[in-house]
């Protein structure tokens, strides 16, 4: 067998496994939570999954050039592979001065890989030099960073507008329901990933109170409270047509096209999250301030809530910066 073939089935092994696991009930969350209370080690059981489909090609995809490595030193299968073909590879990708997010892709493909191969702890050791190293070589501006541009509201509200269109269009010409639009508010409304807002969202979803249950990052379930209206008008929609709300890759292609369309340039589903996390900290900084805190205390606090709500540790410094740029 070929290292191309063996990495192929690794990686996809990795993600079967995760199926296998989830379809017994098991959530990336507890999968944490055990590794914390068997060893202190949050990641012990996630180190050998993939938990989707397009990451196992994105890795794949990032350890071509390292595989090719490995074939001119002589490596025959893939669990030789090691330090000194992985100091080459970054090596190589750092002298053409590629993207930061893509030497970061390649990184953590590295350590992946090295879970994989029974060389966890140097692979991860190994990949977080290489990011450390990223990181310095950004701020210097020897390569460039990654582009985490936001969306102005009036353009989010004028693309929110052409959806709305587009759906009512599709509906004439195909008798077929689609509510993109509804799917955009929603994902504003709560910050939630475009896979939260989508395919995620059925009408078992939605509770009472303006409530709606969002299966999040790892499974975990997290309850936003939505606007009179968008809950009605989900409530109305799901009720009568049943299923999903939408398909993902639909909506993210539509969300791409009422952008342009609308005059914005940050065409990624992921621009309307962060637009949706700053809104929500300047709300929480002026209630902040509003129940006596002095404004550092506010935003210490509002900053930490926003974070939080995105599904991630409020004292994540470098999400703070991605998201709020602060």
């Amino acid at each position: 067998m070929g290292l191309k073939q063996e990495l192929h089935d690794r990686l996809w092994h990795a993600f079967q496994r995760w199926q296998e696991l989830r379809a017994t009930g098991e959530t990336k969350r507890e999968l944490k939570l055990r590794g914390l209370r068997e060893s202190n080690n949050a990641h012990r059981y996630i180190r050998p999954l993939i938990f989707a489909r397009a990451t196992a090609v994105s890795y794949e995809t990032a350890l071509r050039g390292l595989l090719e490595i490995a074939r001119q030193n002589g490596v025959e299968k893939l669990d030789d592979i090691g330090k000194r073909e992985w100091k080459a590879f970054m090596q190589q990708a750092l002298e053409a001065r590629l993207a930061a997010r893509t030497l970061s892709r390649y990184a953590s493909a590295i350590a992946k890989l090295a879970c994989l191969t029974g060389r966890s702890e140097s692979g991860i050791a190994f990949s977080a030099k290489c990011q450390t190293r990223i990181r310095e070589l950004v701020a210097i501006g020897t390569i460039v960073g990654p582009a985490r541009a936001t969306p102005s509201a009036e353009v989010v509200g004028r693309a929110i507008e052409f959806l709305r269109a587009w759906d009512a269009r599709h509906f004439e010409r195909t008798d077929e329901p689609r509510v993109y639009h509804l799917v955009a508010r929603l994902q504003l409304e709560t910050s939630c990933r475009s896979i939260s807002a989508t395919t995620r969202v059925t009408a078992e979803s939605l509770r009472p109170g303006n409530r709606i249950a969002l299966s999040a990052k790892g499974g975990r379930i997290e309850e936003h409270v939505l606007s009179q209206e968008l809950h009605r008008l989900l409530s109305t929609y799901l009720g009568t047509y049943g299923g999903r709300l939408a398909d993902r890759d639909g909506y993210r292609a539509a969300w791409k096209r009422s952008i342009k369309a609308a005059g914005g340039h940050v065409t990624g589903t992921h621009g309307l999250r962060r637009l949706s996390a700053q809104d929500f900290y300047l709300r929480q900084y002026r209630a902040a301030v509003g129940d006596g805190l002095s404004p550092q205390a506010a935003a210490e606090r509002a900053a930490g809530d926003a974070i939080e709500r995105l599904g991630h540790s409020r004292n994540r410094a470098d999400h703070r910066e991605a998201y709020l740029g602060r």
